[in-house]
């Protein structure tokens, strides 16, 4: 795992037992249902996000192998059949190298809109566990 796979996995679990205290600081009644399901959902964006972080991993190798040999076999083909080939190949590579790209962050828009239901709980539940944290200081 990478540091920042590991930092992320210990902000999800960070969030997740928050929010088992924010549950116990209410005093642990109806609001249960709703504390569980939010960790639940958050837990399984993670565990669903890792599935695809890897299958993303193990399908750059296997397109840049694919690539490689297209690349190498373009010896044996005729300059007619060349001409055709290569333009598609460096297409598929410009295309790989795009999808594969680490993302700048900071250019990521953020849209409130499209943010989950259990995300929108989970700030508002840890947001009122802030203000009385502020009232009791």
């Amino acid at each position: 795992m990478t540091t920042q796979a590991l930092c992320e996995e210990r902000m999800v679990f960070l969030v997740r037992n928050a929010l088992l205290v924010a549950h116990q600081e209410m005093g642990g009644g109806d609001q249960w249902p709703v504390v569980k399901d939010t960790i639940y959902k958050i837990m399984k964006d993670w565990e669903d996000l890792k599935t695809e972080r890897n299958i993303d991993a193990e399908l750059k190798i296997h397109l840049y192998a694919q690539i490689q040999k297209m690349e190498e076999g373009l010896d044996e083909c005729s300059p007619e059949t060349r001409e055709l080939i290569e333009p598609k190949i460096k297409e598929w590579r410009e295309i790989c190298d795009a999808y594969f790209c680490d993302v700048d962050r900071n250019a990521v828009m953020y849209n409130e809109a499209s943010v989950p239901m259990h995300i929108k709980r989970m700030n508002a539940m840890l947001s009122t566990m802030e203000e009385e944290d502020a009232v009791d200081a």
